[in-house]
């Protein structure tokens, strides 16, 4: 089963059309092939809180605050990064394919973007992000949009 499956069927539960899914799943790939982002998987940091990035609250209730999903391309990167910025000594990652990713960043409003972090970018300063490629949210959504049913 291909993977793009999961990103479609949660974009028609959206109200997209599988055609707006796959040609926005489609941009979306070439813009990290451009960008050269070739990994397959990405590997997220969770949260205490039991949620993908933090984004929702005990009650299932949005923060006030937009959250960031960031990922980076191999588990290494992103402990390291978790490590050097004090999230803690075990962190825990999840991997996600690309699909999941988009997926959450749809259903999930309170999630602003998607940033995936360039491999390079090893030096890790306190309170600071790593450079990478970002994908907002209201982008994907643009993508989506832009097809009709």
């Amino acid at each position: 089963m291909p993977d793009s499956i999961l990103f479609i069927a949660v974009a028609r539960q959206q109200g997209y059309s599988v055609q707006a899914a796959q040609a926005a799943l489609a941009a979306v790939r070439a813009r990290l092939a451009e960008g050269g982002v070739a990994a397959r998987r990405f590997y997220i940091y969770r949260t205490g809180d039991g949620g993908v990035g933090g984004g929702e609250g005990p009650t299932g209730e949005a923060l006030g605050r937009p959250r960031l999903l960031l990922a980076f391309q191999s588990a290494d990167a992103a402990l390291s990064f978790a490590q050097g910025a004090g999230l803690g000594k075990s962190p825990r990652l999840i991997a996600l394919s690309l699909s999941q990713a988009l997926a959450a960043l749809i259903q999930r409003p309170v999630i602003g973007a998607l940033l995936i972090a360039a491999e390079d970018d090893s030096a890790v300063a306190l309170n600071t992000l790593p450079s990478g490629l970002r994908i907002e949210r209201a982008t994907l959504i643009d993508l989506l949009a832009g097809v009709t049913p």
